[in-house]
């Protein structure tokens, strides 16, 4: 019985040790897609997105990078710490043509974050041709 007692100590001392070590920031999203879906060539948006980061951990979440690729361009982000149970927030800007085509960008973020280092936003879509009426009207 004795044994079973320190056994069952050990692990409990243990578990909680190792839980101590995952404290920290901890990084998550509102989302990391933002799908636009079939937009008409009409209708194209103005091609500005924010996302919005939450810190669920226990200690300040420091945004260190945030890039954008090809033709995406970082608007502004949040640069002081993110205070546990406080948000921030990534505002991205990209030019969309009124053209049929396929939107695919990505946001890479770099953080001090316990549970990822690095997180990637995606942003999807494609542009295609309006569906009007076709057929054909008398004069």
């Amino acid at each position: 019985m004795r044994y079973f007692i320190t056994a069952a100590l050990t692990f409990f001392l243990a578990g909680n040790l190792l839980a101590q070590d995952q404290q920290g920031a901890y990084i998550e999203f509102d989302r990391e897609l933002h799908d636009f879906g079939e937009i008409p060539s009409d209708e194209v948006p103005d091609g500005k997105i924010s996302f919005i980061i939450y810190n669920h951990g226990n200690q300040p979440l420091v945004l260190s990078a945030v890039r954008a690729c090809c033709g995406t361009r970082v608007n502004d982000y949040t640069k002081e710490p993110i205070a546990p149970s406080d948000s921030g927030f990534v505002e991205v800007q990209f030019r969309v043509v009124p053209q049929p085509h396929r939107i695919r960008r990505t946001v890479t973020v770099q953080s001090n974050a316990g549970n990822r280092q690095t997180a990637i936003l995606r942003i999807l879509g494609e542009v295609v041709e309006p569906k009007g009426d076709l057929t054909l009207k008398e004069k």
